[in-house]
């Protein structure tokens, strides 16, 4: 008896599939045993796995990952005569054996006739290389038996039989295991039919009995229906990349799926790949009425756009991993980042990645959030794409998909609703923008970290009005502004029949003028806002929806905020109680109180914003009670934000709560510099107490004198205190200048070396001077005084001072190996401010998003530039949502073919440094790729 092992790793779901095809080929082979087990059974019956393996003659592995099974494994498969593992961890694909065919730790390649052969098929493109390589695997059999190499017959068996398993299907891998038996295992089978082919990329549409090679075909067919009404055909198209295998064995969750966005007015064109060829099903099957516009005025990105591609309006990925390159990875290290940026930049469509959990069953998704390799797959890889929005549309139960239509329709809404605020006009658009009041009652309102709200508040404004939004009138003091809007929020006189006072709303502008906006939200409203579930919830936590003092008044909740046009303005509700403003942040089980509730669905369904800013570092959204990661309809940032695009200001150097704010928030990161730093330099008493301590330092018997007044120095500075006198302190004698003459000259002589020390690390202590203004760049002075603290004297002090002002180079840039790099600081931070921050909600701008480096009026290109709207995580030069330690940590066990980005992230100013130790950032920040 021969036995076949087969073991499915990340696709469990393919289990009983597997064990069909074991069937059918045993039942035609009777000398052939075959077992199938999942990665499942190695955790749950390891020992019944490894009897099975240890008189197995063929083993068999596809998609294994995890770090601890694969170590497992490849010490109990190594003796196996035959070893054939497919998209796995390299440690175990290195061990594929086939007769005279094997990879190796070393492999030396394929042989020069093959390597010919491959090279035709990926268009000498590096992206393409894995695309071409498949396209390969289908005809590389016929064409390989006419290269007279020993070897190559079995690498041509190796390729029939991944032809076989990447055809997928019962039968096929039923005619797998039938190719091994007859050609390796020496059994008779007989006549082994060929490969049921379908196409490596192709369409597929439920109520269609077959697959479509062309999306023009598909759109075609799609039009001509007659089932479908004539006003659905108008609705916006969204491209949805599917996992072919799951095509292949007829996964129920797509045709679903598919229903799902027509029932949401959407057309689908529904796009199956194999993984690797996303990039290329989207460079050139996709295009845009942006990328239409931008060929006819001879700018073209992507001249590989096919005559068949047709145009969509928002891009839907269910494969998660990175664009280019998928499971896969890169071909070449830190490539595949900077060609998805260039492909989505083309196309300037929402780039969403939202799929169903292949590693995580929903039980252990809705009450632990998603975590461990699935968090990478689905959030951290695609993120660096320029992914948002991303919703878990469901996960495994047992071995089978099935999709929540609850989170289905989340994501449904919120692509419609990213399309619609592209399409409306700019002067159409109700933007709502949420302040900051935290912590409550101490004058925090119209806070930010590291940004001068008044100041930036007045520059987006200003900056809305110029792109043709409907703005109004308002104060040219950003202080005014502000105060405007806190006195809104802390009204509490009467309210008019209607709720609002509408003498307030007029475009007028006085300084005497109120401005404000009170909205009266009625309990009963609230009720039906959130539904009895929702409202049982909060009345569960806080007793009564009326009862808990915040902002409540009677049976309403208070909402203020001021109105300029279609703009409103307000302050986010407080989080937690009177004394105890942190609370929600830290109990899991609450939820907001009603009056937040009321601030946020109000914002929905009574002001009906198109979009909402969240101004600034941070707010709390983002923090409520929910799922850690991977929103459920229960977790209250979900909730509360519904359908709103949200785009979030946030501190280029803050990517670890920024994190939080994108994934739980929905966030669309746009990045705000931090202040120009400098060196914090020592003020008049304390030059004068380091000039005595070195004048009494050269020659202490002296100057001995001075030893009077360098004491009363340290005690008028205060410095007992921050650099205490060891010897005093510990005998707990409090330092005078009688006291110090109590100890040793050796004992005070130490101490002041100790306290000169301390006076040059403060010196040298860098300091952030001031606040960030969007709009604003560094002045000349704030300019040299950043040059000077960031090279810390490795650059001339003639260079640095002539730099921020002088057009021309005042040296070679030979002449110092940093010269080039403080160049290209002063030509990013004194660039010329752009439209970055309106054509967020624009979409008309045209201009590449810049690193954050750059102080320009910046929200961000992000409304306009749909490229993703949170590409400004790759194409602001600074990576705002880097992989987390345990992201890290999880990549590296989990062996994936994941290279580290070593090349694509520009280099940002440095950001802070808490020591005199300068911290400079590295040239290039790490990826995964």
């Amino acid at each position: 008896m021969k036995r076949i092992v087969l073991i499915a790793g990340f696709e469990s779901f393919n289990a009983d599939l597997y064990r069909q095809a074991a069937q059918i080929a045993q039942e035609r082979c009777l000398e052939l045993e075959i077992q199938v087990f999942s990665d499942r059974d190695l955790a749950a019956n390891p020992t019944q796995v490894e009897v099975a393996l240890h008189e197995a003659q063929v083993f068999f592995g596809s998609l294994l990952f995890d770090y601890d099974q694969v170590l497992w494994l490849r010490d109990r498969v190594q003796q196996i005569p035959i070893r054939l593992i497919f998209e796995s961890a390299l440690e175990l694909m290195s061990l594929t054996q086939l007769g005279k065919f094997a990879i190796g730790d070393k492999p030396k390649g394929m042989p020069k006739p093959v390597q010919f052969i491959l090279s035709k098929f990926s268009n000498s493109r590096e992206e393409d290389k894995l695309a071409g390589y498949l396209s390969f695997l289908k005809v590389g059999p016929k064409l390989l038996k006419f290269v007279p190499i020993g070897k190559v017959q079995d690498l041509r068996n190796w390729l029939i039989i991944y032809g076989y398993w990447n055809a997928g299907g019962s039968e096929n891998v039923a005619s797998l295991f039938w190719f091994l038996a007859e050609t390796y295992l020496e059994l008779n089978v007989g006549e082994i039919a060929p490969p049921i082919e379908t196409p490596n990329m192709g369409l597929l549409h439920p109520d269609y009995a077959g697959y479509f090679e062309s999306p023009k075909y598909y759109l075609d067919w799609y039009r001509s229906r007659n089932d479908i009404p004539s006003e659905h055909l108008s609705h916006p198209t969204v491209g949805i990349l599917l996992y072919r295998k799951h095509v292949i064995t007829k996964q129920l969750y797509i045709p679903r799926l598919i229903r799902h966005f027509e029932q949401a007015g959407l057309v689908p064109l529904p796009i199956f790949i194999n993984g690797v060829e996303g990039h290329v099903a989207v460079r050139d099957w996709l295009t845009t009425t942006h990328e239409q516009q931008q060929r006819q005025q001879g700018n073209v990105e992507t001249p590989s756009l096919s005559d068949e591609a047709v145009r969509v309006d928002a891009i839907v990925s269910t494969i998660g991993f990175p664009l280019v390159g998928g499971p896969a990875g890169s071909m070449e290290a830190g490539r595949q980042v900077e060609v998805a940026k260039r492909i989505l930049t083309a196309k300037n469509v929402p780039y969403f990645v939202a799929a169903p959990l292949l590693i995580q069953d929903i039980h252990s998704w809705t009450r632990q959030g998603i975590g461990g390799l699935q968090s990478v797959v689905l959030y951290a890889l695609p993120e660096l794409d320029g992914a948002i929005d991303t919703v878990p549309l469901g996960g495994l139960v047992g071995d089978k998909i099935y999709l929540i239509s609850e989170r289905v329709n989340r994501l449904t809404a919120r692509v419609k609703n990213w399309i619609a605020l592209r399409q409306t006009p700019p002067g159409d658009r109700k933007l709502a923008i949420i302040l900051y009041g935290f912590p409550p009652g101490y004058g925090a309102t119209g806070t930010a970290a590291l940004l001068n709200v008044p100041k930036s508040l007045i520059k987006l404004l200003q900056a809305l009005k110029e792109q043709g939004y409907t703005v109004g009138n308002f104060p040219e003091d950003g202080e005014e502004l502000i105060q405007l809007v806190r006195t809104a929020d802390d009204v509490t006189e009467t309210r008019t029949d209607e709720g609002t006072d509408r003498s307030q709303t007029n475009d007028s502008f006085t300084p005497s003028a109120t401005k404000s906006v009170t909205t009266r939200v009625n309990v009963r409203t609230l009720e039906k806002w959130l539904g009895y579930l929702l409202t049982s919830r909060v009345e569960k936590q806080w007793k009564s929806l009326t009862g808990t003092g915040i902002k409540t008044y009677g049976e309403e909740f208070h909402i203020g905020g001021i109105q300029l046009g279609n703009i409103w303005i307000g302050v986010q509700p407080p989080l937690g109680l009177a004394g105890d403003p942190m609370r929600l942040m830290f109990e899991r089980d609450l939820t907001p109180h009603p009056q937040y509730a009321a601030f946020y669905k109000w914002l929905q369904n009574e002001f009906q914003a198109d979009a909402v800013i969240h101004f600034g570092m941070h707010g709390t959204v983002e923090w409520l009670p929910g799922s850690p990661l991977g929103n459920t309809g229960y977790s209250w940032s979900d909730i509360l934000l519904g359908n709103l695009p949200n785009l979030y200001l946030y501190a280029a150097n803050n990517p670890s709560e920024s994190i939080l704010a994108k994934r739980r928030g929905y966030g669309v990161l746009i990045s705000y510099n931090v202040p120009p730093y400098g060196r914090a330099g020592l003020y008049k008493e304390l030059v004068a107490l380091r000039d005595l301590i070195s004048e009494y330092r050269e020659d202490p018997q002296k100057n001995y004198a001075l030893k009077e007044a360098i004491c009363k120095k340290i005690l008028d500075a205060g410095l007992e205190t921050d650099c205490p006198f060891p010897e005093a302190k510990q005998l707990g004698i409090q330092f005078t200048p009688e006291n110090a003459r109590m100890f040793s000259d050796r004992a005070f002589n130490h101490y002041l070396v100790i306290l000169y020390e301390y006076l040059q690390a403060l010196e040298n202590r860098l300091f952030s001077s001031g606040l960030h203004i969007l709009g604003e760049p560094p002045t000349p002075e704030e300019l040299e005084r950043y040059l000077n603290a960031y090279f810390n004297e490795e650059l001339p002090e003639q260079a640095l001072a002539s730099l921020p002002s002088s057009p021309q180079p005042p040296l070679s840039p030979s002449s110092y190996p940093n010269f080039s790099e403080a160049l290209e600081i002063r030509d990013r931070s004194t660039k010329p401010p752009t439209n970055s921050l309106t054509s967020c909600v624009d979409s008309t701008a045209n201009t590449s998003l810049l690193p954050p480096v750059v102080t320009y009026s910046a929200m961000a290109l992000a409304f306009s530039r749909q490229v993703a709207i949170s590409t400004l995580s790759t194409r602001t030069g600074c990576l705002l949502l880097p992989p987390t330690n345990e992201d890290e940590k999880l990549l590296k066990k989990s062996s994936l073919s994941i290279c580290k980005n070593t090349a694509t992230i520009p280099k940002p100013l440095p950001l802070c440094s808490g020591d005199s130790t300068r911290s400079k950032p590295k040239a290039n920040r790490s990826a995964f790729c």
